[in-house]
């Protein structure tokens, strides 16, 4: 069922300023209502899928707002399934926003937010996880995320979902049909019944399993860098963002909050947090950024302890390594610029000598960092990868009624209760594809999307 307003229209840029700005419009009227506002070059008459030239024109006044290109998509080939208008102006607010009310005053209604991907969904264009995949895509953080982003788009996790599914409605239907004709019907094969429970699992737990290294790929890892003061933390934030970030002077306490950027390595995204250092704290202000500091370690998913190779280990960069010895991570010996002081010792991390300062070894460092990642992680293809926490939250579902049918088939009880766990689980895997859903769950989806998506 559609919006009740029938024709939206929205701004399809970000605010800001750019080269071009795109005004779109979907509904009935599209058509009618670039008609009215556009001039079009001589010879040229809008026609489905060609690129036209022209002004944009108030019919009321017959001033000109803008001179733009525009495209009209007749239904039911377009991205909504509905006519669609795409005007393409300059990229300044002040046109864009002109254009808008001008496209407003001929009849349509403001979008609401993600208003033109949920006509998508609800004209059968995109399933649910395809159109959650069109936010994905647009906050992707490496291009590695938005890779997996556009499979998932693309329809290849829809398309695996799918395989499960009618899987488990055959067998329900098998079982119902032993259940409504047992006299007519050959005796249930509970061996076979079980393999096919078996199978089914196992694909749902290779897709489960990908949903760690798949949120990493969405948010980002958390990678706290931690050391005592004046080691080169905020230097070696600096070095891997390629920017002045964080303040780097030779007083120790001059980070007192925590920083935090993301940072590109090879596709994985790592949300790097500069930490308050390690110390004892000397004033009231420098142990609250401490305290901070043990907070982000604790919700760390990788740690980069940075050590001073220039001077002797000491108790504080004990310290530093023994809060963070239950987390994957790469100790960072800084200052290679300087002569080597700290003695050779063995640890139970990868080492890495660098120059933060001068920026020397920071490619090294991200070799090894991908090496720890892989390890931890993987290389997932896009086809595998669980990106989103309510597919994986609905995939557990699944396979948690099918463990609960696979016991009902191991102890060979009634028929009856192996379709009511199967109908669970085909109930789960259709929440993942919109086959069944709630419109408080869609309401919830679409309204993380912006105006205009």
């Amino acid at each position: 069922m559609l919006p009740a307003a029938d024709t939206i229209a929205g701004i399809a840029t970000p605010v800001g300023i750019g080269g071009v700005g795109i005004v779109r419009i979907s509904g009935k009227n599209a058509y009618k209502i670039l008609a009215r506002v556009i001039k079009l070059a001589t010879g040229q008459a809008i026609k489905s899928h060609l690129m036209l030239h022209g002004f944009i024109v108030d019919p009321t006044t017959g001033s000109r707002l803008d001179k733009a290109m525009a495209c009209f998509m007749q239904s039911p080939k377009s991205f909504t399934g509905e006519d669609v208008v795409e005007i393409y102006c300059h990229g300044g607010q002040a046109v864009l926003q002109e254009v808008l009310a001008l496209v407003l005053r001929q009849g349509a209604s403001l979008a609401g937010r993600g208003e033109f991907t949920k006509r998508a969904f609800l004209n059968s264009k995109i399933d649910l996880s395809q159109a959650e995949a069109v936010l994905d895509l647009v906050k992707a953080p490496t291009a590695k995320g938005a890779g997996l982003a556009l499979a998932q788009l693309e329809g290849r996790l829809s398309s695996a979902i799918n395989n499960l599914r009618s899987r488990l409605i055959k067998l329900q239907a098998e079982i119902e049909g032993q259940i409504d004709f047992s006299d007519d019907l050959p005796a249930l094969d509970y061996n076979c019944l079980q393999n096919d429970l078996q199978a089914i699992r196992e694909e749902i737990k290779k897709l489960l399993a990908s949903a760690p290294s798949g949120r990493i790929y969405r948010q980002g890892l958390a990678t706290a860098i931690i050391g005592k003061p004046n080691v080169g933390k905020s230097s070696l934030l600096n070095a891997l963002l390629k920017e002045e970030r964080a303040i780097v002077t030779d007083v120790p306490g001059t980070t007192r909050d925590t920083i935090e950027e993301l940072v590109d390595i090879n596709g994985f995204p790592l949300r790097i947090i500069d930490t308050a250092g390690l110390r004892h704290a000397k004033d009231k202000v420098e142990g609250f950024g401490i305290e901070r500091t043990e907070k982000e370690l604790a919700a760390a998913d990788f740690v980069l302890a940075v050590l001073d190779r220039s001077k002797k280990l000491d108790e504080l960069d004990l310290l530093v390594l023994s809060k963070s010895n239950d987390k994957p991570g790469v100790i960072v010996l800084n200052k290679s610029d300087l002569p080597k002081v700290m003695e050779a010792r063995e640890f139970s991390w990868p080492m890495v000598e660098i120059s933060a300062l001068k920026g020397e070894g920071i490619d090294d460092l991200s070799s090894v960092i991908i090496s720890e990642l892989n390890k931890l992680f993987g290389q997932e293809s896009s086809a595998s990868v669980i990106i989103n926490a309510r597919h994986q939250e609905c995939l557990a579902r699944a396979d948690s009624s099918l463990a609960k049918a696979a016991e009902t088939v191991a102890q060979k009880m009634s028929a009856e209760f192996v379709a009511v766990d199967l109908k669970e689980a085909i109930v789960a895997l259709g929440e993942v594809t919109g086959e069944i859903v709630s419109d408080e769950i869609i309401n919830t989806i679409f309204e993380q999307f912006c105006v205009g998506k």
